[in-house]
């Protein structure tokens, strides 16, 4: 059992063509609902409580959940959305051995991503779909909103299926955190409690030396994504805000919060970089977690 958290960081893709200067602010456009996430002023620690240690023993107890159901929302902006923005929202739900997996994505200007996608596991055999027609994918800028007017149909997936399943159920970050070490010095291993819920901050080490060595898996996803030369590129140390209630005798992840903060220079034009995103994940056990013939497309016909 791997004794590690790994988060998918959500894709961002910038293709740069001319000489300007971009600074991206994502931090300020997702919000979470619990306001106590990340939120210690004027608390107390729990005494004799560490949140790596919390963390981890959450996690191992998630990777044993049979049913639950994940929502998460990305947000990114390059000028306040003037050269770049993408939003998304995943719903992903694993039911007794089934996995499905919904991820609307919606770009705008230099980022080109725009797509409606689906994946579907039952039991058996693996199904997807991807529609990019962006007529197709609707944003609506008053609330933040993200829908499908025709997402098209399921056709048999022809990736690895172990592999796709095992990433849908385990993969939550792509930071190597397996040891102590791997975390920041600013890192506050306090656990904080109230209204119910155990809170807590995981602080990354993302120092260069560090990114291209133990994180370098993360280091190259940054890389590839935005084009940038490795030289000068930087990763602000990471923070993964956590919300966790004890449920059903065991410890469970309600909320989790990351903030990502990068900078370095495109390699193909001399262009400055400098970005910030942020994703919330919310985590549901007791219902919501349904596959519906809604959410099964042609496969429910």
């Amino acid at each position: 059992m791997r004794k590690y958290l790994l988060i998918a960081t959500v894709a961002v893709l910038l293709t740069m063509s001319c000489l300007f200067s971009v600074s991206c602010n994502g931090g300020s456009k997702v919000q979470p609902l619990d306001k106590n996430l990340g939120n210690y002023d004027g608390k107390t620690p729990v005494k004799n409580m560490s949140a790596y240690d919390l963390i981890m023993e959450t996690y191992e107890n998630f990777l044993q959940e049979k049913n639950y159901r994940r929502e998460e929302y990305f947000s990114f902006d390059a000028n306040d959305g003037k050269i770049a923005s993408r939003r998304t929202h995943l719903i992903r739900k694993i039911t007794d051995g089934r996995i499905y997996n919904q991820e609307i994505i919606y770009g705008s200007g230099l980022d080109g991503g725009t797509s409606a996608n689906k994946y579907y596991f039952d039991g058996n055999s693996a199904y997807s779909l991807k529609n990019t027609r962006k007529k197709d994918i609707i944003y609506d800028k008053q609330t933040g909103a993200l829908s499908v007017g025709a997402w098209g149909n399921f056709a048999s997936f022809n990736g690895n299926v172990e592999e796709e399943n095992r990433l849908m159920k385990e993969k939550i970050t792509t930071y190597d955190i397996s040891s102590r070490e791997r975390l920041s010095s600013k890192h506050n291993d306090n656990v904080y409690y109230t209204d119910g819920k155990y809170y807590c901050t995981l602080t990354i080490d993302c120092s260069t030396e560090v990114m291209k060595t133990v994180q370098k898996e993360a280091f190259r996803e940054f890389i590839d994504t935005l084009g940038a030369k490795e030289d000068g590129f930087s990763v602000n140390d990471t923070t993964i805000d956590f919300a966790i209630a004890e449920i059903n005798g065991k410890m469970k992840f309600c909320v989790w919060r990351r903030t990502e903060k990068y900078s370095g220079r495109h390699s193909a034009v001399p262009l400055k970089v400098s970005c910030e995103q942020t994703c919330i994940s919310y985590y549901t056990y007791d219902k919501g977690f349904d596959i519906t013939a809604s959410d099964l497309l042609n496969l429910a016909e």
